[in-house]
């Protein structure tokens, strides 16, 4: 997963909680959404000489998804760095109100005809339900740190993520514990 930090010199380091609404707010995150699609691009294919599967995933918000060319601006940066879609995992939270938004289901059709996968990520922490998983059709749920951490002292979350993990098999859904 390409992870982005920012380090000041006066603050030090500044945690992505913080930066991303300010990048958000100021419409920043397209370019620095793109850039980072095509850092982490170009990094993949220079590890996929020594691991030739390798793929990357990138966090994308939403606003990015609000751009109506964001899909040809993600194959044209795929296209430029030599990389195939499917070294690409496009990784959107659950949190967000994507499932109303017919126009990011056609743009996700689109990019999904390529082969650029999606994952969900914070799974658990926000709008799931079968019609929304159904309809994403993601190739990967990410369950939530909040589900996993101590997971060893608490039996609800160890059945719950048990439950997540059987569901996603039956569905062959990826599935990642964040934590």
């Amino acid at each position: 997963e390409a992870l982005l930090r920012y380090n000041s010199p006066k603050r030090g380091r500044v945690f992505p909680d913080e930066f991303i609404p300010i990048l958000e707010q100021s419409g920043l995150i397209n370019s620095v959404g793109m850039w980072v699609l095509e850092q982490a691009l170009v990094q993949c294919k220079e590890w996929r000489k020594s691991f030739p599967d390798l793929n990357v995933s990138v966090n994308f918000s939403t606003i990015q998804f609000e751009d109506k060319h964001i899909s040809e601006k993600i194959i044209d940066v795929l296209k430029r760095t030599d990389m195939p879609g499917d070294a690409l995992t496009i990784e959107v939270t659950e949190s967000i109100k994507l499932h109303y938004d017919e126009n990011f289901y056609s743009l996700m059709k689109y990019l999904k005809a390529y082969g650029v996968k999606f994952a969900i990520d914070d799974f658990g922490t926000g709008y799931s339900n079968l019609g929304y998983l159904n309809k994403i059709d993601a190739n990967e749920i990410k369950i939530d740190r909040s589900f996993v951490s101590e997971i060893e002292k608490d039996s609800y979350n160890y059945k719950l993520i048990g439950n997540f993990i059987d569901f996603a098999k039956v569905n062959s859904i990826q599935v990642c514990c964040e934590g």
